[in-house]
C-alpha cells in the first residue's frame, strides 16, 4: 500500500545535506518520491509499505546523524 507520511529532521540546516538525504531516500526500492526541505528540516516520503518500511526510512535519516 503507497502511504505518504511527513516527518521532522532534527538540526537539519544545510542544504547540500537536504540533498544528500533526498537522493538516498529516492533511490530505494519503493520509494515513489522524497522531498526534504532544509529550512523547516521537513521530509515528505511517498513510499510502498509492502516494499520498504517506515523504520527503514527513518535509518536511512538517522545514518546522516539526524534524529527523526
Amino acid at each position: 500500500m503507497i502511504k505518504d507520511v511527513k516527518l521532522t529532521a532534527e538540526g537539519l540546516s544545510c542544504p547540500d545535506c537536504s540533498k544528500k538525504i533526498e537522493q538516498a531516500l529516492a533511490a530505494q526500492k519503493g520509494v515513489e518520491e522524497a522531498k526534504v526541505i532544509f529550512t523547516t528540516g521537513s521530509i515528505k516520503v511517498n513510499f510502498d509499505d509492502e516494499v520498504i518500511t517506515l523504520d527503514n526510512i527513518k535509518k536511512i535519516i538517522k545514518d546522516f546523524g539526524y534524529s527523526v
